[in-house]
């Protein structure tokens, strides 16, 4: 259950459905859960159980997200990870995410973006703190749209990058 329950989660985080590298973002740097390449293992285990489907970039629930409890105080154990199965497909499987994170890190992300231009000011991690203590403060699911806010508290022009984030929200929701 516990895998269902780390699911559930993400995508009521962040929508109906979501690229490879923000659930993996969401498990290891927003929730601070799991390193990187764990997160990328716990996503494959939920292909592997077919709780989440992957078409290209897009990672979306095979189940009712709401239809899961999930308690206030959750933490999910390590034994969503299941590195020790050892079978072929699962590695296979992870050589196929880890590539596939790979080609989505050569597109630069809002994250990205935002992280970049703020570079002179704040440094990565600071962004990101940032980020995700404005996420918490206002309650907003969206990680884009948050740095997108921070940018512009912090004085960027954030006007190239508002329809490409709307674009992503608009087609999330359907």
């Amino acid at each position: 259950m516990t895998l269902e329950q780390v699911v559930a989660h993400i995508f009521r985080k962040k929508g109906k459905v979501t690229s490879i590298s923000e659930f993996v973002f969401a498990l290891s740097l927003d929730l601070k859960w799991f390193s990187p390449d764990q997160a990328e293992s716990v996503l494959a285990n939920a292909e592997k159980r077919e709780l989440v489907r992957i078409t290209g970039e897009v990672v979306e629930p095979l189940f009712d997200i709401h239809s899961v409890e999930i308690p206030i105080d959750f933490r999910p154990d390590q034994s969503v990870i299941d590195r020790q199965e050892g079978s072929i497909d699962v590695i296979t499987k992870d050589e196929v995410l880890l590539e596939e994170i790979e080609e989505a890190s050569d597109e630069r992300t809002i994250i990205d973006q935002v992280v970049e231009q703020l570079a002179g000011m704040k440094s990565k991690q600071e962004v990101i703190r940032l980020i995700n203590d404005t996420q918490e403060r206002l309650g907003i699911v969206e990680t884009d749209v948050v740095a997108l806010l921070v940018a512009r508290t912090c004085g960027i022009d954030v006007s190239g990058m508002i329809d490409e984030v709307y674009d992503r929200l608009v087609r999330s929701k359907t």
